[in-house]
């Protein structure tokens, strides 16, 4: 959830239909005092103290410890807490990670309001899908690098969560500071660090694990090595694998061709040369080995293809906190992605291989000064270039459908946070993005891009906060449907558009947040955020296949208008024996072009969550409920999609003493009902029961 260091969330099978701002607004405060007042009856005072070395919390015995306010960089590219940022964003922590035992991102990310995964269980198929905008409509990073694949059905993301420490979501148009693409919203994953696993003075640690999961009867394990080299490096290695056979939808039926061969490395190395300053090399490989269709994240298996997908993910980053000079607070990142995938066809023994190479720096700096009687200014500036490189080949010759192309990206940016009167903050950003095009033997493009944004934050009191803001934001369109020719399918081929312009994205948007410590006793808290947003967004580029004549053609135009609008609500409450949260989001779109229902769009979706903590934290026990209504408001040839509601059940052994310190277990059973279901923006049904089981040992 936004604004909330997240525990376990479930979802009711409804929500609420219809409601003005202000009876939401309502609603927010009754459900408040209705956690206040059932908190206040159950839970016991205890004693709190506060580490003033490292901001810990330090509680009485018996009594385990209550999450922070979660710091991100992602909403400003300055460190803030979720609470303090005028934008929705999630932050998922390596607790969470670990007690989900994730086999993909959605299995993180599937409670959040307004974030979806589409794709189906297929790992290597999955989408992400932000506020009703999918593939390239968001920015996915992972440490800092940005992952630019897309070839039609074949989906993007391409990461193991098991090396993973925090999972960062904004949603909303962000171009202002990240650039193309950022229309549904921005994504940014970060894999473990060395100093996790090293304890004060250790000079080495890790962590070996197995684990075992009921449904495809898959087994995993993990191996993570970390070491100091001399006083100020230190460095890790870890590699992970799993292998599973076909899962089962709730209704006993085999899911076809979702069978996997996982391997993933990562190597990560960090020197702090001086004081303020550290410098950070990692190289993580992800490998997928399977029997899948080619359109992957559909139903259709008419092409069944033996599929290796290979990415390679290279950063190199530099950060320098100014060292007390208020000027300086600097974040460089050099970086190299690599996707590659070879398939081969069953029936005819076809080879095509597909492959996209980023390249790309990130710089950015911030400076904080007075300015007389005009605020407090932290001003962030920087610059973004990448290049995307790709080329396709079947059976060794070009392949026309993924043609040899490459783009080259350049993005200016600035941004002031204007602090005034302590309790407001005016923000003011833009960007400038010039972006350049080519292929072998086609018409050359530029173009260019400005993303503007404002937001405006006002401390209502120390523990509330309203936000309004405005952001325009834009995707350029991509090589494939700049570039692609040749045969789409018998008697069909691709023609190209020059003409084709980006899409484009208005984004007005209102908020509360709420961020409160010791509310009903010592040491708990209690955080919320509610958001309204209305996203206008232009020149949708879509395929358009024409039948008439032969042969008939596919080619990519700007044909759709859209306006989507939602609502999210959130709200948690951690205290030292017990956890409880609630999320709701409701999204509506409509095709402004033609006058129909807007398709692609989840059902409207809540959540619920809680749990207990023993042993003073050793022992953390929950349940949560994903629910959505059914989706009727569909495009035209879209199916309706069933309403749904999905338990999870967990629990967590975590010994901090004794002969079984440093081992951990984690037992989860989701989908506990056995549910047949299958989201609105899958093609494939969703797993049926699973058990899942973790066991690990921290050296």
């Amino acid at each position: 959830m936004s604004s909330l260091p997240r525990q376990s969330l479930f979802h009711s099978p409804h929500m609420a239909g219809h409601r003005s701002l202000s009876r939401r607004l309502r609603a927010f405060g009754l459900l408040l005092g209705a956690g206040t007042a059932l908190a206040a009856g159950t839970v016991p005072m205890m004693a709190l103290a506060a580490d003033a070395g490292t901001g810990e919390v330090q509680l009485a015995a018996g009594r385990a410890p209550v999450q922070l306010d979660p710091v991100t960089v992602l909403g400003t590219r300055t460190e803030k807490t979720v609470s303090e940022v005028p934008a929705s964003v999630t932050v998922v922590g390596a607790e969470e990670i670990r007690q989900r035992q994730p086999d993909d991102l959605g299995d993180l990310l599937d409670d959040i309001p307004g974030v979806e995964m589409s794709g189906g269980p297929r790992r290597t198929a999955m989408q992400p899908v932000i506020r009703g905008l999918t593939g390239e409509r968001v920015v996915l990073r992972v440490d800092g690098a940005r992952q630019n694949f897309e070839s039609g059905h074949r989906g993007r993301i391409f990461i193991d969560p098991s090396l993973l420490e925090r999972v960062e979501v904004r949603r909303g148009p962000a171009s202002s500071l990240y650039g193309s693409g950022a229309i549904g919203g921005v994504m940014e994953v970060e894999t473990i660090n060395p100093g996790t696993f090293l304890e004060d003075g250790e000079p080495w640690g890790g962590e070996v694990g197995v684990s075992w999961e009921s449904n495809g009867d898959g087994f995993g394990g993990h191996a993570i090595g970390a070491t100091r080299l001399g006083a100020n490096a230190e460095a890790l290695v870890g590699f992970t694998g799993f292998d599973a056979d076909d899962l089962e939808n709730g209704a006993g039926e085999t899911i076809p061709f979702t069978a996997d061969d996982v391997r993933s490395g990562l190597v990560k190395l960090v020197f702090r040369p001086a004081e303020g300053h550290q410098l950070t090399a990692s190289y993580m490989q992800f490998r997928d080995e399977h029997i899948i269709p080619s359109a992957a994240n559909t139903n259709t298996n008419s092409i069944i293809v033996d599929r290796k997908t290979d990415q390679k993910t290279m950063t190199l980053g530099w950060r320098f906190d100014g060292n007390g000079n208020p000027w300086l607070d600097l974040d460089a990142k050099i970086y190299r992605t690599e996707t590659s995938l070879d398939e081969r066809r069953l029936d005819t023994g076809r080879f095509d291989e597909t492959d996209l190479a980023t390249t790309g720096i990130d710089l950015a700096n911030t400076s904080r000064f007075q300015l007389g009687g005009f605020g407090n200014h932290a001003v962030t500036y920087g610059v973004e270039a990448y290049r995307d490189d790709q080329d396709g080949h079947r059976n060794g010759d070009i392949r026309p459908q993924y043609p040899d192309a490459q783009q080259d990206i350049l993005g200016l940016f600035v941004q002031d946070e204007i602090v005034l009167f302590e309790r407001l903050t005016f923000t003011p950003g833009v960007r400038f993005d010039q972006f350049d095009r080519e292929a072998s033997g086609l018409e050359s493009k530029s173009d260019d891009a400005v993303s503007p944004s404002i937001s405006v934050a006002y401390a209502v009191t120390p523990w509330l906060n309203a936000y309004a803001s405005y952001a325009e934001a834009f995707r350029a369109p991509s090589l494939t449907e700049l570039y692609a020719t040749g045969e789409h399918f018998p008697g069909n081929n691709f023609v190209t558009n020059p003409d084709l312009r980006p899409e484009t994205a208005k984004n007005k948007e209102i908020g509360l947040t709420l961020s409160e410590s010791d509310v009903l006793t010592s040491g708990d808290r209690i955080t919320g955020r509610v958001a309204a947003f209305r996203n206008d967004v232009e020149d949708f580029i879509e395929m358009q296949v024409q039948f008439l004549g032969y042969p008939g053609t596919t080619t990519r135009n700007n044909v759709q208008d859209a306006r989507l609008d939602g609502v999210e609500f959130e709200l948690a409450y951690d205290a030292p024996l017990w956890f409880a949260s609630f999320g709701a989001a409701r999204i509506r779109g409509d095709d402004r072009t033609e006058g129909d229902a807007l398709g692609g769009l989840p059902g409207d979706k809540v959540s619920l969550g809680g749990g207990l903590k023993f042993m003073g934290g050793d022992v953390v026990t929950g349940w949560r409920m994903v629910a959505h209504d059914k989706q009727d408001r569909v495009a035209t040839g879209e199916a309706v999609t069933p309403g749904y509601a999905v338990h999870d059940a967990w629990v967590s052994f975590q010994p901090s003493d004794g002969g079984l310190r440093g081992a951990r277990f984690d037992l989860g059973v989701d989908n506990v009902f056995d549910k047949a279901y299958r989201p609105a923006l899958s093609e494939l049904d969703d797993p049926g029961r699973t058990v899942k089981l973790t066991a690990a040992y921290r050296f």
